[in-house]
């Protein structure tokens, strides 16, 4: 395919305000603690290697770990892209099980949108073989404005520049 995962490129979803998210938060003790990158596509990506914590079924990864990562990865494509929304609805492709140890790829774009509705994809594949693993497809609704400015006032966004920040801005403006 030839992308460049490059690590050194600082994440989008560094924590400015420390926060309990499952996904990504940095205080959440049993969090995937997820950090999403960009690609000059559009698209965001993250590494993650699950532990027994993470297992259902001796040695492969539970479902709904697979799908918090695919959850997670399309909504944080959608704010890169300038929108904070929240799924509201989700299909998930279990191809191959994810295994406890190996470390997994997710990546995800924005594929679409329509008024409020923003559509998204998102796969994860095996960092040694490239195999996908699983993929999804979801869609997301944009908060309405004052949920967005609530949002980025609890976040401390108000002064930053971070993508989570810009994209409140953004959803939070009256003009939207």
């Amino acid at each position: 395919m030839g992308e460049v995962w490059n690590t050194s490129i600082p994440p989008i979803n560094e924590d400015q305000v420390g926060h309990h998210c499952f996904g990504c938060g940095g205080l959440n003790p049993i969090g995937l603690r997820l950090r999403f990158r960009p690609l000059d596509d559009g698209r965001v990506w993250a590494e993650f290697v699950p532990t027994r914590e993470h297992e259902g079924y001796l040695g492969m990864v539970h479902g709904g770990i697979t799908a918090t990562l695919l959850d997670e990865a399309m909504n944080w494509a959608v704010t890169a892209a300038g929108d904070i929304a929240v799924t509201a609805r989700m299909s998930v492709a279990y191809r191959k099980p994810l295994e406890v140890g190996r470390a997994v790829r997710v990546a995800a774009t924005v594929v679409g949108r329509r008024s409020r509705a923003i559509e998204a994809r998102a796969e994860v594949r095996g960092i040694d073989s490239g195999e996908v693993l699983a993929e999804a497809e979801g869609r997301f609704v944009r908060v309405s404005a004052a949920q967005a400015a609530a949002w980025r006032a609890a976040y401390g966004a108000e002064h930053d520049d971070s993508t989570f920040a810009a994209a409140a801005r953004r959803t939070a403006s009256p003009d939207r």
